[in-house]
């Protein structure tokens, strides 16, 4: 039998297009705060950066200058760290980064009963947060904390497929999830969703009105220029929307906040 002829590579001169080198791309890096399996308050936050390098050497200076090297996390603010985590605040406030998140109230609307677990509550919390963060044209690399899933979840595939398949296009390249202490990325984006949820739990009355963390979770709102999360907000680079609570409101273009038109 005469060995299968192989097919032969594209030319140069095809009409298959190849992307420039300046097209959009970015990273985002995905993260929760609370226990989404049992806590009444859970947010599910994602920050979008077109370089991560440029954020996260400006945090390592940081780090050395102030010789404060432990994992960035909420829930080990305290006076004494307070300077460090406002100096994070600042840079990642300043940079091209756009952070967004989705807060759960349970007593108000529960995605875990509505799509039957934790995990896909988790998945479809960011899907949406990933369709309101790309651009059009732009593709993405998402890197997840690493939420524990059953063996058979492939929560990667899922959202990739999920977002993609939305869009009508390639947006979402691949998705990957890390442990948090791999990266400062993942733990920002833990101590900006903290500290916007944070300010639901007081509303509740079940956190403290004052101390280190009340303080942080304020000097967050302030640097973004909001003066509360609690009815959802965007602002600038910060999107707050409320889970199975407010229609979100429409911004100049007429689109749903948080909405992205897409050019396909």
């Amino acid at each position: 039998m005469a060995p299968a002829k192989r097919a032969p590579c594209p030319s140069r001169s095809s009409s298959r297009r190849e992307l420039s080198q300046d097209h959009p791309t970015g990273m985002v890096f995905l993260d929760e705060a609370g226990i989404i399996a049992r806590d009444r308050f859970f947010a599910v936050g994602c920050l979008k950066l077109a370089e991560p390098s440029i954020l996260l050497r400006k945090v390592q200076h940081l780090r050395d200058r102030m010789q404060t090297y432990h994992e960035i996390h909420f829930t080990d603010v305290t006076r004494t760290s307070l300077p460090f985590y406002n100096g994070v605040v600042d840079l990642v406030a300043a940079s091209d980064g756009y952070f967004s998140c989705f807060v759960v109230d349970r007593d108000k609307g529960d995605p875990v009963e509505r799509f039957g677990s934790p995990w896909s509550a988790y998945e479809k919390l960011a899907k949406q947060l990933l369709l309101g963060s790309i651009r059009p044209r732009e593709l993405l690399v998402v890197l997840a904390d690493n939420y524990s899933t059953p063996q058979n979840v492939a929560f990667e595939q899922d959202v990739r497929a999920a977002v993609n398949k939305k869009l009508g296009r390639l947006g979402v390249v691949s998705v990957c999830r890390l442990d948090s202490k791999s990266t400062d990325a993942l733990q920002i984006v833990d101590l900006l969703t903290s500290a916007v949820a944070f300010e639901f739990r007081q509303a509740a009355g079940i956190a403290a009105k004052r101390n280190a963390k009340a303080s942080l979770s304020k000097y967050v709102r302030r640097k973004y220029g909001v003066e509360t999360c609690l009815k959802g907000c965007r602002q600038g680079a910060l999107n707050v929307a409320l889970y199975g609570v407010n229609t979100p409101k429409k911004d100049d273009t007429g689109r749903p906040a948080g909405s992205k038109s897409d050019s396909r």
